[in-house]
């Protein structure tokens, strides 16, 4: 179980997806460790998204999650 309190949204080109799906995560402040993390394809869960934050606002683990999963998607 993850206790999810953030997610990135991947807005981009992506091929194999939907009109209005998209590829996203969800985690929590230590998205590697104990608190996991979930990557999915579809619409993402709008009303549970609180408030936009910059990408520097994330945590550091969040972070580094965000651009290795930006990297796979993209084959960078």
């Amino acid at each position: 179980m993850t206790a999810e309190r953030y997610t990135a949204v991947f807005t981009g080109l992506l091929s194999l997806k939907k009109p209005g799906e998209y590829l996203y995560v969800r985690m929590g402040e230590d998205p590697c460790g104990s608190d996991g993390h979930t990557v999915s394809r579809g619409r993402p869960p709008y009303r549970e998204l609180g408030r936009e934050i910059s990408f520097r606002e994330l945590p550091e683990g969040c972070k580094g999650l965000v651009l290795d999963t930006y990297r796979q998607v993209w084959n960078l």
